[in-house]
């Protein structure tokens, strides 16, 4: 299995107005400085680099169009370690450094089990980079790429990740962005862990981020007051763990559409579907589905308060689930499903019941009996 690549943004859309130009792209920068000749001409020059006499890279384990990712080891120690630089020209454009800088002050604040967390910053040459805790496991799109994944552990997965932004949320801090890409997924002798990664578009409630009059994040995930780039708190963090839940438990997310503004629009203005209509066979307890919904409520006011209250509410809608099916949530998933093949199967039978009986109204009338 790879390993995966923390703390990259990727495929983060910063969405401008359509009326608004894009900015130019800078030139391509010329630097006079002779690179490192690596053994091999077709190498990564960082390949076995050493950076502020702490740090040796070792591999490349991702990449993107704004940044690469490294592992690496703490000298002395032998600790694997991350490391993620901007790339090429991004490393020379001021609001992709600034953009960096907000994720390095917002994720060195962080020690928390749900909590990818950088533990240095620094310069190679003009290259800023930062380094992490190295995860060795791959990242929840992946998982979901694998698979249908079993009711019982989506739910133990959310619960890791909203303790994570509980975390965040206590130190100032809103993810803006959470999605299966943003969540690093492995396992030990104790069991699976889910941790967030990717504070690249956070906002800092105490200092600078990025601009609030955009719309920031990915469409997909994107609360309704984020689509329109108003001033968002924990509760847009919310909605976005509402929509990752209702993607891990149904294998769909909630709206989608062709174009990025009109999956914007969706999240502020249709109503969010039902289980039933997008995963009829995955028979989730509506018990828990009423918790998704809520966290998915239009207007702010109306979802959980915070991580907290949202997890809090997921674990009363597991053991009411729990407690309908005499404590065995598998027996009730079989049940619920038992339930609505035999509704199906009902429906059939009636179906072909009135097709029998029509067919033999007409047969009676052309042969005039």
């Amino acid at each position: 299995m790879p390993p995966s690549t923390p703390g990259t943004t990727f495929d983060t859309i910063n969405l401008r107005p359509p009326s608004e130009p894009r900015p130019a792209r800078p030139p391509p920068r010329v630097d006079a400085t002779p690179p490192r000749a690596p053994a091999d001409p077709g190498a990564d020059p960082r390949l076995g680099a050493i950076l502020g006499g702490r740090y040796r890279i070792l591999a490349r384990i991702g990449h993107g169009g704004m940044g690469v990712v490294y592992r690496g080891e703490r000298l002395g120690l032998g600790r694997p370690v991350a490391i993620k630089f901007l790339r090429g020209a991004a490393a020379q454009v001021s609001a992709l450094r600034h953009r960096f800088a907000i994720e390095a002050r917002a994720a060195s604040r962080l020690r928390h089990p749900g909590c990818v967390a950088i533990i240095d910053v620094g310069l190679d040459g003009d290259a800023p980079y930062a380094v992490m805790d190295y995860v060795a496991g791959r990242t929840l799109a992946r998982v979901l790429e694998a698979g249908p994944i079993a009711i019982p552990r989506a739910l133990r997965l959310s619960r890791q990740i909203l303790a994570g932004l509980a975390h965040a949320h206590a130190h100032g801090i809103v993810h803006r962005d959470i999605k299966p890409e943003n969540v690093l997924v492995w396992a030990d002798e104790l069991g699976e862990h889910a941790q967030i990664t990717d504070f690249g578009v956070a906002k800092l409630v105490d200092g600078p981020g990025i601009s609030q009059d955009v719309a920031i994040g990915t469409p997909s995930y994107m609360s309704p007051e984020q689509t329109l780039g108003e001033p968002v708190d924990e509760r847009a963090d919310v909605y976005g763990a509402g929509v990752l839940l209702f993607e891990l438990l149904t294998e769909h997310k909630p709206f989608r559409a062709a174009r990025p503004f009109e999956t914007m629009r969706l999240h502020r203005e249709a109503p969010v579907p039902t289980f039933d209509e997008l995963a009829p066979e995955r028979s989730v307890p509506p018990e828990i589905e009423g918790v998704v919904r809520r966290a998915l409520a239009k207007a702010r006011e109306d979802r959980y308060a915070s991580a907290i209250e949202f997890a809090a509410a997921l674990e009363r809608a597991a053991a009411a689930a729990q407690e309908s099916s005499d404590g065995d949530l598998g027996a009730l998933l079989v049940a619920a499903g038992a339930r609505r093949r035999w509704r199906g199967a009902v429906i059939a039978i009636a179906f072909l019941a009135v097709l029998g009986l029509a067919a033999a109204c007409a047969w009676l009338a052309i042969t005039g009996r």
